[in-house]
């Protein structure tokens, strides 16, 4: 059969979703967009995700991850890492992992957000300048128990795993982006350039993507169902990051969700967020570090000059 390239596919989707303006032909819509990804699965195979067996669900697990705001100092390790572990090319700005700078105020929690400003080398992932009366929230994928991202999916690419891990087959993303529209976390990324990730410093563990397709964090799901950790979390220097099974009551996960001082985002869309956070201990002041110096075989930094 002969393949389609992405555009074609992008026509037959719009095509498709013409029809759900007639309501003969709605019910239709469902089986026309499944034909498409079969038809996009037979035309890329064997250029992404083919050569790389993504481990199985873990049974009985259900993973999550817990972010303490009082030892985050913003330095951006935890993105760095990511992007070197995923195989993320410099062309997916923002990254997976972006971190917030906060104002801080003592008996208020979060005054005001915004986006980092400062760039080191024209990337906009680093800066090294700490301010004390600022806090650092770092936001990513947030594996929602319940994700409006699947529900609008035509394709089923995107599905929430038995662990709880939000996983993409992208052999069958068609570049909608409605999983994009649908995230309230601004956690999905699209590829608009065929990526270039250096042969040397590609990680055989994580398939390549396509340039068309949405992609996101998986909690690092060829790590983690082995019995690792997530590379965010081994990277970060102050440990304000803990990774692991809620369902295990033992787990220092489950045990720090249970402090006065976890919460969620946005917990009013009933998305059930997987990811908590801990805010400032008022007990004790904040303690702040240099940044430690970022390591040159870490991706995404241009050598200036």
């Amino acid at each position: 059969m002969r393949s389609l390239d992405r555009r074609q596919l992008i026509k037959l989707a719009a095509l498709a979703g013409t029809g759900a303006f007639l309501p003969r032909q709605a019910s239709a819509v469902g089986e026309i967009f499944e034909a498409i990804a079969k038809k996009m699965s037979e035309g890329i195979k064997g250029t992404i995700g083919q050569e790389v067996e993504t481990p199985l669900p873990v049974k009985g697990a259900r993973f999550g991850m817990v972010i303490d705001l009082g030892l985050c100092i913003g330095c951006r390790r935890c993105s760095y890492a990511c992007k070197l572990e995923n195989n993320v090319p410099d062309t997916i700005n923002p990254p997976y992992i972006m971190v917030l700078e906060t104002k801080y105020k003592p008996g208020q929690i979060i005054a005001e957000e915004q986006p980092m400003k400062n760039h080191v080398n024209g990337n906009g992932l680093l800066y090294t300048k700490l301010r004390r009366d600022r806090m650092y929230m770092p936001v990513q994928c947030n594996h929602c128990a319940d994700p409006p991202c699947t529900k609008v999916c035509p394709t089923k690419a995107t599905y929430k795993s038995p662990d709880g891990i939000v996983m993409m087959d992208y052999n069958k993303c068609i570049g909608c982006r409605y999983c994009m529209a649908a995230c309230p976390y601004n956690a999905r990324r699209f590829n608009w350039w065929k990526p270039e990730v250096s042969p040397e410093k590609i990680n055989p563990l994580v398939p390549l993507r396509l340039d068309g397709v949405v992609e996101k964090c998986t909690f690092c799901v060829h790590r983690t169902r082995r019995g690792r950790t997530t590379r965010c979390v081994e990277a970060c220097p102050n440990k304000a990051r803990t990774f692991g099974n809620l369902n295990d009551p033992e787990s220092a996960v489950s045990k720090l969700i249970a402090s006065e001082r976890s919460f969620r985002l946005k917990v009013g869309l009933n998305t059930g967020p997987q990811i908590w956070y801990l805010t400032h201990p008022k007990e004790k002041p904040m303690i702040w570090y240099k940044p430690i110096p970022i390591s040159p075989d870490i991706r995404g930094l241009r050598k200036s000059g």
